[in-house]
């Protein structure tokens, strides 16, 4: 049998790893929160299949026969997401997991090219929709 003070200190030690473990970001692992990039941070990168999580309110649709494409937007930027299931509607607000994915369009010796996120997966999703029914 443990004595109390051998308890209390057991305790404390689980307080502070458990606190140090959320103080290094390893906390979002444990409870599937993870950190979300701002979209303004991928505006300049052009980093081929680097995984980010982005949250964000969806704008403009576009259909494709097979999936499609919606903008995403953030307080800080908006960028296209490409997905092959099923679109979000736009107002909704998505936390997804994807790719950044760089396009490059050489037009009259001029790069024109474009950053787009593939998304792997849709994490989270709030419908805004105010309609009753």
């Amino acid at each position: 049998m443990t004595s109390p003070i051998t308890a209390i200190l057991r305790l404390g030690m689980a307080i502070l790893l458990l606190g140090g473990l959320y103080s290094c970001g390893s906390m979002a692992i444990l409870f599937g929160d993870v950190p979300v990039t701002p979209i303004s941070e991928l505006q300049q990168a052009r980093d081929a299949n680097t995984t980010v999580y982005l949250k964000g309110t969806v704008g403009s649709l576009a259909p494709f026969l097979e999936g499609g494409a919606y903008q995403l937007q953030d307080a800080t930027g908006s960028i296209w997401v490409v997905t092959d299931g099923a679109l979000p509607a736009q107002g909704d607000i998505v936390k997804i997991k994807g790719n950044v994915t760089y396009q490059s369009i050489p037009i009259a010796g001029k790069e024109l090219g474009e950053i787009y996120i593939k998304e792997i997966e849709q994490l989270q999703r709030q419908n805004t929709s105010t309609e009753s029914k």
